[in-house]
């Protein structure tokens, strides 16, 4: 009889019932893997906790969390699912939401990747999808760059496989009382920033490896039009962004204990402009896009980061 890789699936919900019965069909419809859902909703005001408890009733492969507090994001709720999952005996590890549309080789082609090239972390290229039928490829598949997971995630938490290693680590960190990175907003960043700084590999495919739903209800979303850039502006005007650079900052330096890394937060902490300007002979290996490598340098100079 052929073994198959055991993966664990993390899926946060919260008011997901509209699209939950989708997803989970392209979930359970996975290729050459044996699967176990781990779910853990954040106390939905829709019958989207319902549905998975009468679910789970008849399929053993689905194990749902209790739901005694609201946490009151996606990024907590994995953290939750991350600390509270049992993963002993696993090979992998995977995060899900709750309304996507995945391809069926998603797992598998991505187990191989990840035994290919040796790497610890594997994320991909998405397919947007809107409900008027418009669809966009979203490529995050551009060279790393060496600083770059102190910038950003290495793309949507939805595409990630990881190895029981990399999140036994981020248990472990999130475990420290004296670590910052249960503080860090978005569950996938904080996952890859840790890959990296530990100086292990990731791989970002440039197959799309699941279709992306876009709605009212995105989290982050796929950063096409004009109202979603300019939410993410926002963020970089409100403080919000700089804010969590410096939380992966801190968090990365205690795992490499890299000078470099101690210098850039530093540097970013101060707004002199001397200050600015030596940040910038950092920003080369800082965003894998040309054109968010000249966003944040414009940024930089003119004090808006």
């Amino acid at each position: 009889m052929k073994s198959y890789p055991k993966i664990a699936i993390l899926m946060a919900t919260y008011n997901g019932q509209e699209w939950l019965a989708t997803q989970l069909k392209s979930i359970f419809n996975q290729s050459d893997v044996e699967i176990t859902l781990f779910v853990s909703d954040d106390l939905s005001k829709d019958n989207t906790l319902n549905d998975i408890n009468e679910l789970a009733k008849s399929n053993r492969c689905i194990k749902v969390l209790p739901s005694n507090q609201r946490l009151g994001s996606a990024g907590k709720n994995f953290y939750k699912l991350i600390l509270s999952a049992d993963l002993a005996g696993y090979d992998y590890v995977a995060f899900a939401d709750q309304d996507d549309i995945w391809e069926q080789d998603k797992l598998i082609r991505h187990v191989k990747l990840m035994q290919q090239y040796g790497v610890d972390g594997v994320s991909s290229n998405v397919l947007a999808f809107w409900p008027d039928g418009k669809t966009k490829l979203i490529h995050k598949a551009q060279h790393q760059r060496n600083l770059d997971y102190l910038f950003e995630s290495a793309g949507p938490g939805c595409t990630f496989l990881m190895s029981t290693w990399l999140v036994g680590e981020v248990k472990r960190l999130l475990n420290d009382p004296k670590n910052i990175a249960s503080e860090v907003a978005l569950h996938d960043w904080l996952v890859y920033a840790v890959c990296r700084a530990s100086g292990k590999k990731w791989l970002i495919d440039s197959k799309s490896s699941l279709q992306y739903r876009q709605h009212g209800k995105n989290v982050v979303g796929a950063n096409s039009g004009l109202r979603a850039k300019l939410t993410r502006l926002q963020k970089v005007f409100n403080g919000w962004y700089k804010g969590e650079v410096l939380k992966v900052l801190t968090v990365s330096y205690l795992l490499s204990n890299d000078p470099k890394l101690l210098t850039i937060s530093k540097l970013l902490e101060k707004s002199d402009l001397l200050s600015r300007f030596k940040v910038l002979r950092f920003i080369p290996q800082a965003r894998r896009k040309l054109s968010d490598r000249i966003s944040l340098a414009l940024m930089i100079i003119f004090g808006l980061f």
